[in-house]
């Protein structure tokens, strides 16, 4: 080999020659992005997993939010109906002096009553459904917070461990061409 070198007026060098710490160097980096590129990914997913989280709680209290309306909408009718009641009522008792005030404060007394019933468990229900969605959006963000955690203080030993890696490797084709030197120039 050195003689052609010699002959083509180029001096041989042996280090890179055989281009072992480039490929070695385009190996590690090439396994660092794919690192780095499945860490992100990760990460982009545990986003996209809160964010889902997050809206389908909103949507929940829209829907929540609606039926709310519904009831106050059906509350009012409610009302209607029984002032309705009442003012015939008491036309007709005004009429036969048969019904008193009293019949009607009763009447609507014991609608306020049922409708204080009926809205009661829905109330509780309401209530116990946000806090679990707020229990739920909390322990989702601690969790992907504790992930995360663990997760950097083993992405800092794998880097540690890959950088050793490619150290390593390094040295060892340097060993070989070493040797590899010394035995060309003892022939």
């Amino acid at each position: 080999m050195g003689d052609m070198a010699k002959k083509s007026g180029q001096e041989f060098s042996w280090e890179g020659a055989f281009g072992a710490e480039r490929f070695i160097d385009a190996f590690w980096n090439q396994y660092e992005r794919s690192l780095n590129s499945a860490r992100e990914v990760r990460e982009r997913r545990e986003e996209a997993y809160l964010k889902t989280v997050k809206e389908v709680v909103k949507f929940n209290q829209e829907f929540r939010s609606s039926l709310v309306k519904l009831y106050q909408t059906s509350k009012k009718t409610n009302d209607e109906v029984v002032k309705g009641v009442s003012s015939n009522l008491l036309k007709k008792a005004e009429e036969r002096q048969v019904v008193s005030h009293e019949l009607t404060d009763q009447l609507e007394e014991v609608s306020n009553r049922a409708e204080k019933l009926a809205a009661t468990p829905i109330k509780a229900g309401i209530k116990l459904v946000e806090r679990f969605e707020t229990n739920l959006v909390e322990g989702s963000e601690n969790y992907v917070y504790y992930v995360r955690e663990r997760r950097n203080g083993w992405q800092q030993v794998t880097n540690e461990y890959l950088q050793a890696a490619r150290t390593n490797q390094k040295k060892f084709i340097h060993r070989l061409e070493d040797s590899l030197k010394v035995f060309v120039n003892t022939k």
